[in-house]
């Protein structure tokens, strides 16, 4: 399939800006991001004419093992019943080696959201699509290297706005919510915990993006779409900290003035986060030091002559920081996602981007990254491509 493309910004879709922590962001002097990618290829390409054109609509890694989301395919012939499919790397490289179905109904879309931790992976679907049917969110588990199994449900029928899963915690955006998230915890078995609030929550907002790393919790809230008079001026991220079992609001983050989709994506790791901003072509970087959370440097994709939708995906490996820019243009081929290096500053910025190894589209549209295994999705002609590769 030919080499990752990388290389610098310069000279082809503008130059990434690196900004570092300044009150309410203001006047920071840009500097190019300049640092130069290596090629090389990825370990696999998954998808291709024979599968459903949804294929890569959601993905999800647990480093050994690489789950996609099929919302509309069409199991033992069922309409747009969907499935999961599950792929292992083996002497042979990725392979696939099972096929997961929930009720096997027709317009159930099943696999449009998925999220994945070691041996949890949480499966539902999305209201995208007129008469979509609403499904429990189900949850399937393996144990000693066995094959995945279906253990429980969630939640009875629902849509998902987003979820996110780490060990034994769950977090669904569920669009008959009274809160924000429902936090579902693993003891003897799964049960919803708690419903996560915040006092005064703006109308004007809704939920993008959620996300959970040990005992953090990161909602994102941008503004929702419409009418301007309904609509708040700039997104915000909701932090909340378990502390003895029980999860309470810690803070709020928010980005530079006039941030209109602050928050749309949001990724936390280790006491760092990632926070995406697509409207503004704009990614986020904040820290936790001694319990408290504070930016540190914002990335703005600048100098295209279009939106590149920088931001519209982020995800986070340890040291591995990674934004998706679907609408990126680089020749014949549309979407790249980018890595910021960490550290990184304002006189040595550093990073690389990638684009696909063939003529693609929306490249970046979904992200994962775990324990050295990145995916990344993709379009070629109608038909969806998932790419992997390996640290």
């Amino acid at each position: 399939m030919g080499g990752l493309a990388g290389g610098t910004l310069a000279g082809m879709s503008g130059c990434l800006e690196v900004f570092s922590e300044e009150p309410n962001w203001e006047t920071i002097s840009p500097n190019p991001f300049t640092a130069v990618a290596k090629s090389h290829s990825p370990v696999a390409t998954l998808g291709g004419s024979d599968r459903s054109e949804s294929f890569g609509q959601a993905v999800a890694t647990t480093g050994d093992t690489v789950f996609v989301g099929v919302p509309q395919a069409a199991p033992d012939g069922i309409k747009r019943a969907g499935i999961v499919a599950v792929f292992t790397q083996s002497g042979n490289g990725w392979e696939q080696t099972a096929t997961l179905t929930g009720r096997k109904q027709k317009h159930d879309y099943f696999g449009g959201r998925i999220a994945a931790s070691d041996s949890t992976l949480l499966v539902g679907n999305e209201y995208n699509y007129s008469g979509t049917s609403r499904i429990p969110v189900s949850v399937f588990e393996r144990s000693n290297g066995d094959s995945w199994k279906l253990t429980t449900k969630l939640s009875e029928r629902v849509y998902v706005g987003s979820m996110a899963v780490d060990d034994a915690t769950a977090v669904l955006r569920m669009t008959d919510s009274d809160g924000l998230v429902d936090v579902f915890e693993r003891e003897s078995g799964w049960r919803r915990r708690q419903t996560l609030s915040v006092d005064e929550f703006d109308d004007g907002r809704t939920v993008g993006s959620v996300a959970v790393d040990g005992e953090t919790i990161l909602v994102g809230a941008p503004p929702k779409s419409g009418s301007k008079r309904r609509r708040a001026k700039s997104g915000v991220v909701h932090v909340f900290r378990r502390s003895s079992g029980t999860w309470s609001h810690q803070t709020t983050l928010s980005g530079a003035t006039g941030t209109d989709e602050f928050g749309w994506s949001v990724s936390v790791c280790d006491g760092k986060a990632v926070i995406g901003d697509y409207g503004n072509d704009t990614a986020y970087v904040f820290d936790r030091s001694a319990g408290q959370w504070s930016r540190k440097q914002m990335y703005t994709a600048t100098g295209s002559g279009s939106h590149q939708y920088f931001g519209d995906t982020v995800a986070m490996d340890g040291d591995t920081l990674l934004v998706g820019a679907p609408h990126a243009q680089f020749g014949d081929s549309v979407g790249a996602v980018y890595k910021l290096e960490q550290p990184s500053n304002t006189t040595d910025p550093r990073g690389t981007y990638f684009t696909a190894p063939d003529t693609s589209e929306q490249f970046g549209s979904q992200i994962a990254t775990t324990n050295g295994t990145t995916i990344v999705a993709g379009r070629h002609s109608e038909n969806g491509f998932v790419y992997v590769y390996e640290r």
